[in-house]
């Protein structure tokens, strides 16, 4: 009878002993423990997962919609959207690679391969062909082992993209030219002008008084005039809705124009097609006179063109387009008459550049002054222009009538 009671005393003293019941609860809660900073550890890897599958699929749909601009949709959709698949098969096979290396569909050495969704798409009119490449992206992440505990072993991750681009024989556009009309524009070039026998042949030296002599030179301001009416030519030649003479002459492109010499001049506002500007320069004097100073002509530009700016909005929503280019086309041959004039000129351009306008600039047969201006104002080194002589000028305002018709590849996630 006393060894029975003994045995109960025993017992009943262990079940008292406190001493173990920390061991015992840090081994039922450390898997909890762990698991929570696991799947804390866990949520940050997959979300860089997420992103990199992003940044991949966004650098595929670009380049399938740049490549369909490109060619002029050449290809049929279902080639672009085989070039997005092609772009993403090396990344998509990483994906797809289990925990020790092998590719699986749903077994326990693979997971699921990744589920790529491609469409491409195309849009014709009478302005161009637009494109839009779209695709999803659903992945399943294995988990790390620490937190399968809780039964998940993968986490389903899926992002999507979609890219536009177009080409088109013309973009809607608005532009705006700030052309100089000052005394220098009457010097002569090194271009012979063979319609006539002699003329007076101005230069820095002989100005404003000159003889007639032969053989007669092309003038900065007929230089300029040829220039004008190419970047016009060019324009309507790349808009598919211009009509000759038409009401309106376009439904895609506005130009306007100021000429400035000390002053600025009244200027051409901007109107549907490309006659008004071009004859508003057109009658520009021949041998046009006055200093140099831009400010307020490209304050009137600026004015004209700036985002806040509703009615030239209005006027391209009127004709079916939601959007438009804005650009300011700044030309010179000389320096601003002064240095306050100079910074102010400086100063629009910062303001035209922050709102989005890009401005090309062309110094033409400018010195060193004039050409520094116009690299600080042209929206890019490309927008930059330095013609010597009358071919060259011509073929600069080609140019960026060129650029300025072309459509841009944007992404549109």
């Amino acid at each position: 009878m006393g060894k029975r009671f003994a045995v109960l005393r025993n017992g009943e003293a262990l079940l008292r002993d406190r001493r173990g019941n920390f061991g015992l609860m840090t081994g039922l809660l450390l898997p909890i423990l762990l698991g929570t900073a696991g799947a804390g550890m866990e949520a940050t890897r997959v979300m860089q997962v997420k992103q990199e599958m992003q940044a991949a699929l966004d650098s595929a749909t670009l380049a399938a919609a740049t490549a369909a601009r490109v060619e002029e949709g050449k290809r049929s959709n279902k080639d672009y959207a085989d070039e997005v698949n092609r772009r993403m098969a090396a990344y998509t096979g990483e994906l797809s690679k289990g925990k020790d290396g092998a590719t699986g569909s749903d077994g326990d050495q693979g997971k699921k391969k990744p589920d790529l969704d491609t469409i491409a798409e195309r849009s014709d009119s009478k302005r161009g062909m637009s494109f839009k490449i779209s695709a999803t992206l659903n992945a399943e992440i294995p988990l790390a082992p620490l937190i399968s505990f809780i039964g998940i072993r993968t986490v389903k991750v899926g992002v999507s993209s979609t890219a536009q681009s177009a080409f088109s024989k013309g973009a809607a556009l608005s532009l705006y030219l700030v052309l100089d009309r000052s005394g220098s524009m009457s010097f002569k070039t090194d271009t012979v002008d063979n319609s006539k026998n002699a003329c007076p042949n101005y230069t820095e030296k002989s100005w404003p008084k000159v003889a007639f002599t032969s053989p007669c030179y092309v003038t900065k301001i007929q230089s300029l005039k040829e220039a004008v009416s190419y970047l016009t030519d060019t324009l309507n030649k790349a808009d598919p809705s211009y009509q000759d003479r038409g009401s309106p002459e376009s439904e895609l492109v506005r130009t306007g124009a100021i000429a400035y010499n000390s002053a600025p001049f009244p200027p051409r506002n901007l109107s549907w097609g490309t006659s008004q500007a071009g004859s508003y320069v057109n009658a520009i004097d021949k041998y046009p006179q006055g200093g140099t100073d831009a400010s307020l002509a490209l304050k009137t530009a600026f004015a004209a063109l700036r985002s806040d700016n509703s009615y030239e909005k209005q006027q391209h929503a009127d004709k079916g387009s939601d959007t438009f280019q804005r650009y300011i086309v700044l030309m010179t041959d000389g320096e601003m008459t002064s240095s306050a004039i100079d910074s102010q000129v400086r100063s629009t351009c910062s303001a035209v550049k922050a709102d989005g306008i890009q401005i090309f600039t062309v110094a033409f047969m400018a010195p060193a002054k004039g050409k520094s201006l116009l690299q600080y104002c042209a929206s890019s080194p490309d927008n930059y222009y330095d013609p010597e002589n009358m071919e060259e000028i011509v073929a600069a305002f080609g140019e960026i009538a060129r650029k300025a018709a072309s459509t841009p590849t944007r992404l549109m996630n």
